[in-house]
């Protein structure tokens, strides 16, 4: 038993840097800066289609980062997301379709004032573009939405014209208004559940609402319950809200795909 641990060891070390090595011959001779011009930093691609489908690599500043999904499982290059392997379909692509971009920087004008240039350069009043409706025959006006890119932005905070109590500044979204040290502000923890109350989980919701967690005004704590109807006991329902906690209703279809509510009606 002795020996075969070492050799087990050693069988280990073997493989881990065999899967090194294969991972090195991959990047060789790959062009990382020509790989992740204009390529999202979030975004996974392939660099071949050989294989078991299982490996992506993705933009970082120290070079091209490989992600592997684990065994029995594919990457859907659309989804970006690891899949079971029957229902992954794309593994013959290496990218996701890139969207065209609305041309909105350049040297000198390319339309009248107030338009903007789709991607194939026809001009649209800028009201249009990420208004949430394709508007440019090639729906790029929606393809350039980001904070940073939104042509209809809000302009920059000054902090000159931006004042207490009636409006405030924060460059990077985390400073506390009034300069106040973070030790010295009021800390927020909302606790909330979702789907049906019953049987399965009401003990679970008594352990964590004992009376005995309390806030520091001495107050006990309080959740908030997205119900849904379908296995709910009423009767414990009325009992949590009876105690002082928030019922809310849930969703009736459970569909969290955007493009579900987008395009519904």
């Amino acid at each position: 038993m002795a020996r075969v641990l070492p050799i087990f060891s050693i069988f280990l070390l073997y493989c881990a840097l065999a899967t090194c090595q294969d991972s090195r011959d991959k990047l060789e001779g790959v062009d990382v800066e020509e790989v992740c011009a204009d390529r999202p930093a979030d975004e996974y691609f392939r660099l071949d289609t050989d294989g078991d489908c299982r490996e992506v690599y993705r933009c970082t500043k120290s070079g091209l980062k490989e992600i592997q999904c684990p065994s029995g499982l594919a990457f859907d290059i659309l989804k970006q997301t690891c899949d079971w392997k029957a229902k992954v379909t794309n593994c013959d692509e290496k990218e996701k379709p890139r969207k065209v971009k609305p041309i909105l920087k350049t040297d000198e004008p390319i339309c009248p004032e107030g338009k903007l240039s789709c991607g194939d350069g026809e001009c649209l009043d800028k009201e249009l573009f990420c208004n949430g409706k394709p508007d440019c025959k090639d729906e790029s006006d929606e393809n350039a939405c980001s904070v940073d890119d939104d042509p209809n932005r809000a302009p920059e905070c000054d902090p000159t014209q931006c004042a207490l109590p009636d409006c405030f500044c924060s460059a990077d979204g985390t400073r506390i208004p009034g300069a106040i040290e973070p030790t010295q502000v009021p800390q927020m923890i909302t606790i909330t559940f979702n789907g049906a109350v019953n049987v399965d989980n009401i003990d679970l919701y008594e352990d964590i609402f004992n009376g005995q967690r309390q806030n520091p005004n001495g107050c006990s704590i309080k959740g908030t319950f997205f119900v849904s109807h379908k296995y709910t006991n009423y009767s414990a329902v009325q009992d949590l809200h009876r105690r002082g906690h928030e019922i809310s209703v849930f969703s009736l279809t459970h569909k969290d795909d955007p493009n579900y509510w987008s395009s519904g009606s």
